[in-house]
């Protein structure tokens, strides 16, 4: 299995947050989810959410 690099994950994070603010309104439940993961994938970094967002800009 391809383990995803730093970089990679930050722009997944960045467009699970994305779907996640966009949809929260249409699709509750799917949005709830992409929020979800994305708090998984930037703590599987050391990183909360918002940090990771930040560090997106400086990669």
């Amino acid at each position: 299995m391809h383990s995803r690099t730093l970089q990679e994950d930050l722009l997944v994070i960045e467009a699970l947050v994305d779907y996640h603010w966009r949809r929260k309104e249409k699709q509750s439940e799917r949005a709830a989810r992409a929020w979800v993961l994305a708090h998984e994938i930037a703590a599987s970094h050391g990183l909360e959410v918002v940090d990771a967002l930040a560090q997106r800009d400086e990669v």
